[in-house]
């Protein structure tokens, strides 16, 4: 499998909670017209501005 252009790494879902998570995820990207990736990208950047900053 190829990476993408500026991709680091994946994400491996694997317990039943993660995959809950996942789930959630996929859900709030439908919600919002998104891929699953770029909801993931956007929810991890909103985060980290209000975690780190």
């Amino acid at each position: 499998m190829q990476k993408e252009h500026g991709q680091v790494t994946g994400i491996i879902w694997k317990t039943p909670e993660e995959m809950a998570a996942y789930q959630e995820l996929q859900q709030y990207a439908k919600n919002h017209s998104m891929t699953v990736s770029a909801a993931a990208k956007q929810l991890l950047m909103q985060t980290l501005r209000r975690h780190v900053n």
